[in-house]
């Protein structure tokens, strides 16, 4: 056939099938009425054909493009890469691409990558949305668009879609498992930002510490862009000036900044010092003591983002989810910060 592009109409005559019955199946519709054996062949020799659909014209037919778009706060982060991860494997079981980008924490470059998803006429959204972007929530709702926000909520907006960790759980399962341990003069490392998320992992440590403890406990804040030079001053201040003995860094590029500055110091762990952080990270390893971690199940909180999202799409009505559906991890307890 040269270079000419594959048609439905040549799969159907190499086969001897209709052209509706290569569309149904290759369309993955009527799917409980077509010979598992017939399909079967259809799809090969679609492969071996290099059959691609035109997607344009199929969009224009069924007003949909099969994509979705999805902003991360920040690709760098191990978390958000992960999320991008298991959000593209779901969406591809229900035939969809996604198109993503990462804002960075910047609410500037949050709209314009929003903007251009917009102009690409996604069929959805999935968004970690930085401080700052609420006003976006009122312009997706006014235009109808399907949306699930991940790993973010907003108190002024209830009633919208997220998918997030349980923080204030989260924190009380890790000050439980360090006051069980013998783990008595707590503190919690984050960064200074004004999210919910965030805010709700030190609400949750406070409390748990000042329930269990009776004191609270000592609670650091870094601005991101002086992570690796305010960590110096934090590390020192929580060990010889507070007398910490058990510390819980709150993201993990705030974890691995903290584990390489006390790897560099003589201080036994899990002996002197305690260690917990939240999520999981390869880097974790390279710590000279095996790092104990608070374990979000993203394939879970990805697939329901997914399911939610496509509900939207398929129904073309918003507020199937009533509230923030939030998820409980996993301490996976290791060698920093068990005593027993």
């Amino acid at each position: 056939m040269g270079n000419r592009k594959v048609s439905m109409k040549d799969i159907a005559g190499e086969l001897g099938v209709s052209v509706a019955l290569v569309s149904y199946v290759l369309n993955g519709k009527k799917t409980d009425k077509i010979n598992e054996n017939t399909a079967a062949r259809i799809k090969d020799l679609a492969a071996k054909m290099n059959y691609s659909p035109n997607q344009i014209a199929k969009s224009l037919k069924t007003n949909r493009t099969q994509t979705l778009g999805l902003i991360v706060a920040d690709i760098s982060n191990l978390f958000y890469s992960s999320i991008a991860k298991y959000i593209e494997e779901e969406a591809d079981k229900y035939g969809y691409r996604v198109i993503y980008g990462s804002a960075h924490e910047d609410p500037k470059r949050f709209n314009s990558i929003l903007q251009l998803l917009l102009s690409r006429q996604v069929d959805g959204l999935i968004l970690a949305m930085p401080e700052k972007t609420e006003s976006c929530i009122q312009m997706l709702k006014d235009q109808r668009k399907p949306f699930v926000i991940i790993d973010r909520k907003f108190y002024e907006y209830p009633e919208i879609p997220a998918i997030l960790l349980n923080n204030r759980a989260a924190s009380k399962s890790i000050v439980e498992h360090l006051y069980n341990n013998g783990f008595k003069r707590l503190g919690a490392v984050t960064i200074n930002r004004n999210l919910v998320s965030l805010q709700e992992r030190k609400e949750g440590f406070m409390d748990a510490s000042s329930e269990l403890l009776g004191s609270r406990p000592f609670i650091y804040e870094l601005e991101e862009d002086q992570m690796d030079v305010q960590m110096d001053e934090v590390i020192n201040n929580a060990l010889y000036r507070d007398k910490v003995d058990g510390l819980c860094f709150f993201t993990n590029k705030v974890a691995m900044t903290g584990l390489s500055k006390i790897a560099a110091i003589d201080i036994a762990v899990p002996g002197q010092l305690g260690i917990v952080c939240f999520d999981e990270a390869k880097a974790y390893d390279i710590f000279r003591t095996p790092v104990s971690y608070y374990k979000q199940p993203l394939p879970e909180m990805s697939k329901t983002a997914i399911e939610y999202l496509l509900k939207e799409i398929d129904q073309k009505e918003q507020g199937l989810i009533e509230k923030p559906n939030e998820f409980i991890g996993k301490l996976v307890i290791r060698r920093s910060s068990d005593r027993q």
